[in-house]
């Protein structure tokens, strides 16, 4: 008997919790370490873009890594590529 009981409480709980929504237009609270903007020119968000800084080029020399910190072996630039025997490789 407890546990209809408990679940009906808890379930109409949920209900009157999920109706404590706030509607409307929301503002954004006035800033708690700075003095709060004048007017509301200064107070509405503004979309500017941000650079980001670039990585820095490697050099030829240096190594690549991958995530679990092993080394990318780098491709040979004077070795050919022998695409001839590709189509006779033969599935699983």
């Amino acid at each position: 008997m407890k546990r209809p009981i408990a679940t009906i409480f808890l379930l109409s709980t949920a209900a009157a919790l999920s109706a404590c929504g706030i509607r409307g237009e929301l503002e954004r609270p006035p800033p708690i370490f700075s003095a709060a903007p004048a007017d509301a020119a200064e107070r509405t968000p503004v979309a500017v873009t941000v650079e980001a800084d670039a990585a820095a080029p490697k050099d030829a020399d240096s190594p690549y890594y991958n995530d679990l910190g092993g080394e990318i072996p780098k491709a040979d630039p004077v070795g050919d590529v022998n695409e001839g025997g590709l189509d006779e490789v033969e599935p699983g």
